[in-house]
């Protein structure tokens, strides 16, 4: 599979599962590489898919990630100490290529991704020992004179523009539920020819950091489609999912019952629980309480010295509302044991478990 890169003298393609960019002339590139990473010359830039579980165990002493890059450099003939190299789980079929021009400039990205182990700045992931990791890998190859400094700007406008790809997927961490900002070894290559005026800067406030962001952000959410098949417009089910609740053991989180799971009345009321949460208006509901969790979690939200009061003001609000909507009927059950439950079992915040329990409740007032 070959790429059309648009700029002279260089070829792109995907052989033997490696993603190869050769230049015939030497490139100037600064990476987080782990083959030749940091500033360099290079006349090869190699993203290579990694064999499933490469690397994973902690006991195996005799895998080495830079070793094994120098070994796919040496089978591509490609000299070590001029090749930049990248390594991935993402399958190189599912690259993501984007090119823009402006000037006499082009600039031209490839992006593999997946989000397996997704993960915010800041959180403490490391020590939590990932025996998996995902990968989102960048390559930046701009046919221009970019100064070091500009490369350096062009690797934060990469890592912004990334950032606003996952939050508008909304892929969370795996260890808090937040949004993620990347993956645990994320890593990013820019790449030069040196040809042309200089280039100083590559800021959001540049034209040339505009494209940067934008073909981020395209090839970003393309890739992790292509490798994930996840979307902005994905199921209700599937977003509730990435925060820890699979729906269909959401029925026998309602504690204050005793239905047994065989029974056709628990049939029945998981019937209904599932119908509800296929109501558009229900699932824009539960999305909206998402969104308001995340921002009491943040501190976005005004503080009031009346919290609780205002809390079980929104709940009886919720409750006669989705009662309403669905026409269910009054429930005597407690529902404070099920909150407890369902909070403990998921990354779900108090609001989100209210409109949950409240479906719940109504559901089973239908069946009772």
């Amino acid at each position: 599979m070959k790429f059309d890169v648009g700029i002279e003298e260089i070829e792109a393609e995907v052989k033997d599962n490696i993603l190869v960019i050769r230049s015939s002339k030497p490139l100037t590139v600064l990476s987080s590489a782990v083959l030749n990473g940091g500033l360099t010359e290079a006349h090869a830039i190699i993203n290579v898919q990694v064999p499933e579980g490469s690397g994973e165990d902690k006991n195996d002493e005799h895998w080495n990630a830079e070793n094994f890059l120098k070994t796919q450099a040496q089978k591509l003939r490609l000299q070590n100490d001029k090749v930049v190299g990248l390594m991935t789980a993402a399958k190189m079929k599912n690259v993501s290529t984007a090119t823009r021009r402006y000037d006499k400039t082009t600039l031209t990205l490839f992006v593999t991704a997946g989000t397996t182990v997704a993960v915010t700045a800041g959180e403490p992931a490391a020590s939590k020992n990932p025996q998996k990791f995902g990968t989102i890998n960048i390559i930046l190859i701009v046919d221009g004179n970019m100064t070091d400094g500009c490369m350096v700007e062009a690797h934060k406008t990469i890592a912004e523009a990334k950032t606003v790809a996952l939050r508008e997927l909304d892929v969370r961490s795996q260890f808090s539920g937040d949004l993620a900002s990347g993956t645990l070894t994320d890593t990013v290559a820019v790449a030069c020819t040196k040809r042309g005026s200089l280039i100083s800067f590559a800021g959001t406030f540049t034209l040339i950091g505009e494209l940067i962001g934008q073909s981020v952000r395209q090839c970003v959410k393309e890739a992790i489609y292509k490798q994930e098949k996840v979307a902005a417009n994905r199921p209700l089910i599937e977003r509730l999912a990435e925060r820890g609740l699979q729906t269909e053991n959401l029925p026998s989180l309602l504690a204050t019952t005793q239905i047994p799971i065989e029974s056709s009345k628990y049939i029945r009321f998981k019937t209904e629980v599932e119908q509800s949460l296929a109501d558009k208006k229900i699932a824009s509901l539960i999305l909206t309480s998402l969104r308001f969790d995340d921002d009491v979690s943040k501190g976005l939200i005004p503080e009031s010295d009346e919290g609780a009061v205002e809390q079980a003001v929104f709940e009886k609000i919720v409750l006669t509302a989705i009662r309403n909507y669905l026409s269910g009927k009054e429930c005597a059950l407690s529902a404070e044991a099920t909150k407890l439950k369902l909070r403990n079992e998921t990354n779900l915040g108090p609001f989100t478990t209210c409109v949950l329990v409240t479906i719940l409740e109504n559901a089973y007032s239908k069946i009772d």
